[in-house]
């Protein structure tokens, strides 16, 4: 038996209280909420929002910083959904596969997710190296200019 939808203005309640300084709203049924998160202690503070409407599935973006920097060599942001306005929709897992319904509540899955995100996105920015799992390879070459008097640049496996 499948459970019940969880509605949009559920939602953000649950959001509301489970993360006390979170904002938004919901406004003819789509619930869009902000919230603030540092992935780890030597990370960037990110702001996130999330749109929800009942019967579709959550969207999800990072709206600071913006833009975000990509890791040296690569075209564009590991995991996303490019739109031609320029924005860059998270993709947090197979919408397909049955890991997000709307019976569960996007303030114990889809944010967790998120900051999990932004956590290996930095590791990625970092290095090149993408993992944070997923489908697709992600990783790009770091080249490193050496200081000799050709100006090869040196490849890192």
């Amino acid at each position: 038996m499948e459970s019940k939808a969880i509605t949009p203005i559920r939602q953000f309640n649950l959001l509301k209280h489970e993360f006390p300084g979170s904002s938004g709203s919901v406004y003819c049924g789509t619930m869009t909420w902000f919230g603030e998160f540092t992935p780890s202690a030597l990370s960037n503070t990110y702001r996130l929002k999330i749109s929800y409407t009942l019967g579709a599935a959550p969207k999800v973006f990072i709206v600071s910083p913006k833009p975000l920097p990509l890791a040296e060599g690569a075209k564009r942001l590991p995991h996303t959904y490019n739109f031609k306005d320029g924005k860059q929709q998270l993709c947090l897992y197979l919408p397909w596969s049955g890991e997000w319904r709307s019976s569960m509540v996007i303030a114990n899955t889809i944010v967790h997710w998120a900051v999990e995100w932004m956590y290996y996105y930095e590791i990625w920015v970092s290095t090149g190296k993408w993992m944070g799992g997923g489908h697709g390879n992600w990783d790009v070459e770091k080249t490193e200019t050496n200081n000799n008097q050709t100006g090869a640049r040196l490849q890192h496996n």
